[in-house]
């Protein structure tokens, strides 16, 4: 359970912007198409959130590593943990 928890600390980082980063993604495809698809939406997720975790956490705050480290989680666990989190949402709202 600690592990969920210091993953679930870890991922909240990048949720609020992957997602309105997504939704602007979407609206511009919108813009384009004429209709709103939830395809879009998902897979501008699929693809920004990995770019945030790239920004937020190597650039930005490259020693918040070792914070995680201390609780369980290494780099390459946070990265693969990172990309089937948002593979898993961004195909759930694909198919919505």
């Amino acid at each position: 359970m600690r592990i969920v928890r210091s993953f679930w600390m870890f991922y909240k980082k990048l949720v609020i912007p992957a997602l309105s980063m997504a939704a602007a993604i979407a609206s511009i495809a919108f813009l384009n198409s004429g209709s709103f698809s939830f395809k879009w939406f998902g897979v501008s997720y699929m693809i920004v959130t990995p770019f945030f975790h790239f920004y937020i956490y190597e650039n930005r705050n490259p020693n918040e590593y070792y914070f995680y480290y201390n609780m369980g989680l290494s780099k390459p666990i946070l990265w693969l943990a990172t990309l089937i989190l948002s593979s898993f949402v961004g195909l759930i709202i694909c198919l919505i």
